[in-house]
């Protein structure tokens, strides 16, 4: 039927270049092409035509281990570009299982020169799109809230949270009862001020997609900082208020002074995902190693949600990063992490670091690829284009 359709129009083209009194004028197409050129109508009319065989391009990763390398790659069919590409051709790549995962981040706000702005660390994307993944950002207003089903329509594969503003009461972060008395809470206050002021927004969308898709869904997560202390709280554990208030100050967990260039030790546990991220720095494969970290939290775990495992504690007994024990697994689409501390800042420090964000973005692409297997072509393409493609 394609083949007749295109004799046809081949014809019609024919006809008016031998009839039309008036030249014709070259007409152009989305790609940019002449389509009134010889070779334009010579691709297009063609009987049969295969588009080219698809290159794979593998995301170089000079310090990886060979043992814990991803091995992520992005597939994709590179067309010739002397010629349009048809419908359906673009059609039959839908359901390809290695389209870019998308990850989904939601803007934190900064106030600048009087008024607010939106923001994304360019860390995080620069690791995500170099890890073979797309960043979606999710703008964090009110407005959000009733159009967040627009940014998740191309699908979830990823739901990366981070650094930001303490948690709303709301959802009660603290437990029960808040053990700090009035006088306690406002010197935390008075010392922490941009963390404390709630984000109301921001605290909606990031809860939103931790439990509709992460939860119930099995999206990979990657929480960091405060983005491991809402998936804590979300499936029923509890933050300190305030760690120096409520554990001590034998370690700091925040210097103002040294904002950038403040660390502490860190115990890691041995047969976990941290281990094997960093398992250069673990001389016994069944004793626990020590890494430098950075910091930058005045508030932390108290308990661990169920199902939530440590994988490393501070020298005061903090939990400073866990995961999921039934949702751990990268090459079948798993990935629950939290970690307090933040790799992104940490990449000449370890190779490790860059590998977090790797296993997490393959762990997305496979649940992409997954997600992509089990909904039909027609679902996407409309009654129309079926009709076209069942030809």
């Amino acid at each position: 039927m394609s083949t007749t359709l295109q004799r046809l129009a081949s014809s019609m083209l024919s006809k008016a270049r031998t009839f039309s009194p008036l030249p014709i004028l070259p007409r152009v197409g989305a790609s940019g092409l002449n389509l009134n050129s010889t070779h334009a109508r010579n691709s297009l009319t063609s009987p049969v035509w295969k588009p080219s065989r698809p290159k794979q391009y593998a995301h170089s990763r000079p310090h990886a281990s060979n043992h814990f390398e991803p091995g992520i790659h992005s597939p994709f069919p590179v067309y010739s570009k002397q010629r349009p590409i048809l419908f359906e051709e673009k059609a039959s790549q839908i359901s390809e299982p290695n389209h870019f995962p998308r990850i989904l981040i939601v803007s934190r706000r900064h106030l600048r020169k009087g008024k607010y702005v939106d923001f994304v660390g360019e860390y995080h994307i620069d690791l995500i799109q170099e890890s073979g993944g797309v960043p979606i950002l999710i703008p964090r207003t009110m407005k959000t809230t009733e159009q967040l089903e627009a940014y998740l329509f191309g699908g979830v594969d990823g739901v990366l949270v981070m650094e930001g503003n303490d948690l709303g009461q709301e959802y009660h972060p603290y437990g029960e009862d808040l053990q700090l008395s009035p006088d306690v809470l406002s010197q935390v206050a008075s010392v922490h001020t941009g963390d404390v002021e709630i984000d109301n927004a921001k605290d909606c969308i990031e809860m939103q997609l931790i439990i509709e898709k992460v939860l119930k869904e099995g999206v990979p997560y990657l929480g960091l900082c405060r983005g491991s202390q809402l998936l804590n709280v979300a499936m029923g554990g509890t933050l300190y208020c305030d760690v120096t208030a409520e554990v001590g100050d034998s370690v700091k967990h925040i210097d103002y002074d040294n904002y950038d260039g403040h660390r502490h030790n860190i115990s890691v546990l041995p047969q976990t995902p941290l281990s094997g991220w960093f398992h250069e720095q673990f001389p016994r494969k069944d004793k626990p190693a020590t890494l430098v970290v950075n910091s930058y939290h005045h508030q932390g775990i108290k308990t661990l949600a169920p199902g939530l495992k440590p994988m490393c504690f501070s020298e005061d007994g903090l939990v400073e990063g866990y995961f999921h024990s039934q949702h751990f697994d990268p090459a079948n689409g798993k990935y629950h992490i939290g970690l307090q501390w933040h790799p992104e800042r940490m990449l000449d420090d370890y190779l490790g670091c860059k590998r977090v964000y790797q296993d997490f973005v393959r762990a997305a692409q496979v649940h992409r690829a997954n997600a992509l297997r089990s909904i039909p072509v027609t679902r996407h393409l409309g009654p129309v284009a079926s009709s076209w493609l069942s030809m």
